[in-house]
């Protein structure tokens, strides 16, 4: 018998998807820009570079919203509690709506010094004050659409959310030739493009969701629940923003990064300096596919897992995407090293000044990779653990350390600081990650398994995880395995043979009404107080708890009547089932 076989089968499916969808995000960006370069020359790709702090702030607001509430979304799911998850389902739509629209409306109060602020070129000024209106208008479609879109993993539904992704940036990608190539409407167009794009997204979203009959869980906020005894909608405001403020720093981060660097480049190499650092950038966003696709993965499944206090899970998940930020990364660093002229002849960059700059700004940002990867993983990670306050420091440190690294190593090699400080920030970024963690276990070491942080299940007597497949010996073998460790710990015989035979009547369930063959993943854990029996299993949902009495299987009234409590839900895709038995 293997171990978590469902959870990794699970991983998989959203592995995929998650990439697609950052694909489509950076493909968009990328393909974006160079027809943007390709139809209206440098100087629109370079427009198009200084707005990237505000699109980054639009994006700040909706990761807020949209990061912060799904996660709550899934550790919430993970406990089974359904009420608070469709409060914070519906409460992050609402927000969302609300600040979209407060968004443009400080950006139109503020809109000459926010231009000026981030336009040091007066030659460009116009044109840029013109692409930033556009910008704002796009801020309401894109924070309510991208939020509920965040809210589609936890849900079940990862392809659906990349499909939307798929069709929003296709449609911008065609709409930018449209507006810019017949309709004649310069750099504005492109953003109107990404406005249109996304309003069809969020159709096509509404009409998957109706087809396929995925409901995230909402729950209306007038209705009393545990959350109102804690606070009601203002403690969920609250939890919702703190768990997403690290990924929103982030972005806010990028912005302020991207700016100062964007000023640097100015100062240090003028125009052919900043085209430059927008081709590095460019290359970052295709980084970004595979190393926030990755961490995206992770991140709903890690937040399921805590609720469930699947610790054990939570180490193989986080195993494996450690292990594809590394191969990720490396294989990025290789492509970027070889072919960087390639990557400056996509944007029609021939002068050869240019040209030159590019060059060694791509080979440069390249070596940024790798430790940002593994750095912006363990802040994800740190986001569920609910260890915010460190993972909002990880992402000041992801933003925050250029500002001075840069502007020294600027001081001595030029435009060259601004390339390599990127790369010198992010490796300094995970080396305080490591002592901080190192630290942490060394005060700590029967609380964590090493310096990734996580956790040791210290609440249990034992726990055994693993998974049985269609095998017909393996229901028998995996309850004989459960009495043998029940009775090694002190479990009476009696209810050690309990144990046992609830495993084999809910894993003899779970395949008569399964829809097509599959594993079963089973994890045990004993405590001083009670035993909880946690299954997994991919297919149809079902639902052991419900229906009359004289339409329950016998093995269901069996387990009924053994059992303390059994609880279901149909969690990520997953029929999710726990079996608590007290032990007193």
């Amino acid at each position: 018998m293997n171990d978590n076989k469902i959870l990794m089968k699970k991983y998989k499916q959203y592995l995929l998807p998650s990439i697609l969808t950052s694909l489509a995000l950076a493909l968009n960006e990328f393909v974006d820009c160079m027809l943007v370069s390709n139809l209206l020359g440098s100087d629109a790709l370079a427009i198009a570079n200084i707005g990237c702090p505000v699109i980054l702030l639009i994006a700040a607001c909706y990761v807020l919203l949209g990061n912060g509430g799904s996660i709550l979304y899934a550790i919430c799911l993970g406990r089974w509690d359904k009420e608070t998850a469709g409060k914070v389902f519906r409460l992050s739509l609402i927000l969302s709506a609300v600040g979209g629209v407060l968004f443009f409306a400080i950006g139109m109060l503020f809109k000459g010094t926010f231009t000026e602020i981030l336009c040091a070129d007066k030659e460009l000024l116009p044109t840029f004050q013109s692409y930033y209106h556009v910008l704002l208008y796009s801020a309401p479609v894109l924070m309510l659409t991208l939020t509920f879109v965040s809210f589609l993993p936890p849900s079940g539904a990862p392809v659906i959310a990349t499909i939307v992704n798929i069709v929003a940036n296709g449609t911008n990608l065609v709409m930018d030739v449209v507006y810019i190539k017949f309709l004649k409407m310069g750099v504005e167009g492109a953003g109107y493009a990404t406005i249109t794009g996304y309003l069809i997204g969020f159709i096509v979203m509404l009409v998957l969701m109706k087809v396929r009959k995925v409901r995230p869980v909402s729950v209306p906020l007038t209705r009393r629940s545990s959350a109102k005894r804690k606070g009601g909608v203002l403690w969920l405001i609250g939890r919702i923003v703190a768990q997403g403020a690290p990924a929103a720093m982030l972005q806010v981060c990028f912005a302020i990064k991207y700016g100062f660097s964007n000023g640097l480049a100015v100062n240090y190499g003028g125009r052919d300096g900043v085209v430059a650092f927008s081709l590095c950038l460019q290359t970052f966003s295709i980084a970004s596919v595979f190393l926030l696709g990755v961490a995206d993965t992770a991140q709903p499944l890690l937040a399921m897992l805590y609720g469930q206090k699947d610790y054990k899970g939570e180490r193989t998940v986080l195993k494996h995407s450690f292990f594809l930020q590394i191969i990720f990364a490396l294989g990025l660093i290789a492509f970027f090293e070889i072919l960087p002229q390639t990557i400056a002849g996509m944007y029609g960059v021939n002068d050869p000044e240019v040209l030159r700059l590019g060059k060694t700004g791509i080979r440069l940002f390249a070596l940024t990779y790798l430790p940002r990867g593994i750095g912006i993983q363990f802040m994800r990670f740190f986001q569920v653990e609910q260890r915010r306050i460190y993972a909002f420091f990880i992402s000041l440190m992801d933003g925050l350390l250029v500002l001075p690294v840069g502007y020294f190593l600027c001081e001595l090699a030029g435009l060259n600081g601004v390339f390599i400080s990127y790369p010198i920030s992010a490796a300094l970024m995970l080396l305080v990650i490591v002592i901080i963690n190192a630290r942490i276990y060394m005060k700590r070491p029967k609380d964590y398994c090493g310096i990734s942080l996580v956790r040791k299940d210290s609440g249990s007597i034992a726990n055994k995880s693993f998974t049985i497949t269609d095998a017909s010996e393996d229901i028998s073998n995996a309850s004989e395995q459960m009495i043998d460790l029940c009775s090694e710990q002190g479990v009476p015989r009696k209810l050690a043979f309990r144990v046992g035979l609830l495993i084999e009547e809910m894993a003899v369930y779970t395949r008569q009404h399964r829809t097509d063959e599959g594993d079963i993943d089973i994890t045990l854990r004993l405590t001083e107080r009670e035993i909880t029996i946690n299954f997994r299993s991919i297919g149809t949902p079902f639902d052991p708890t419900t229906g009359k009495e004289g339409d329950i299987p016998e093995n269901i009234l069996m387990l009924k009547s053994m059992a303390s409590r059994i609880s279901y839900d149909y969690i990520m895709g997953m029929n999710s089932t726990q079996i608590l038995i007290e032990r007193s």
